[in-house]
């Protein structure tokens, strides 16, 4: 029995419609089901409703398990978060292209031919590609909103800008 660590944020809403969130911070044991997670949560989320006179626009639960062993623990040299490797995919229920995006997508062969991502049936695209379309005894993989991905179409290499925010302050004159 491991100990998991949790976070719950909740988003509340004010009479102009400005947004702001708040945090809270657990613990849960690994043998817990999600449906026991979710009455201690609806609990929290109750209290808080009674407390803030904003509305609650939504509430999210992360989990935080451990890194499986044999996870890079460094990046590689030369690697760069802006090269990002874009998957499209259908999804149930719409029309609209998912994109799930992979940052720093490796040069290495197995990953990229040149400019082009490699599909090879064993290869890592292919296996990742294979585990997102194909429904699991625990998770089915969906869009942002939760239409399940049924079909891969296309892959791509695009370069998305990661600046660094310049700092904020404030002086007083």
């Amino acid at each position: 029995m491991a100990t998991i660590p949790v976070r719950v944020s909740v988003t509340v809403v004010d009479e102009w419609g400005t947004e702001a969130s708040t945090d809270q911070y657990a613990q849960c044991s690994d043998t817990n089901t999600v449906a026991a997670m979710e009455t201690e949560v609806t609990a929290w989320i109750n209290a808080i409703d009674a407390i803030t006179s904003g509305y609650i626009k939504n509430v999210r639960l992360t989990l935080f398990p451990s890194l499986p062993t044999g996870v890079k623990s460094a990046a590689a040299s030369g690697s760069r978060v802006e090269q990002t490797g874009l998957l499209g995919f259908n999804a149930n229920g719409t029309a609209k292209r998912y994109t799930f995006d992979i940052p720093s997508i490796s040069d290495g062969a197995t990953v990229l031919n040149g400019d082009r991502v490699v599909l090879t049936a064993l290869d890592p695209v292919a296996v990742l590609i294979a585990i997102l379309t194909t429904v699991g005894t625990v998770l089915t993989w969906c869009n942002e909103h939760n239409q399940q991905i049924n079909k891969f179409i296309d892959t791509m290499v695009g370069f998305h800008k990661k600046r660094k925010q310049l700092q904020r302050s404030s002086f007083q004159t």
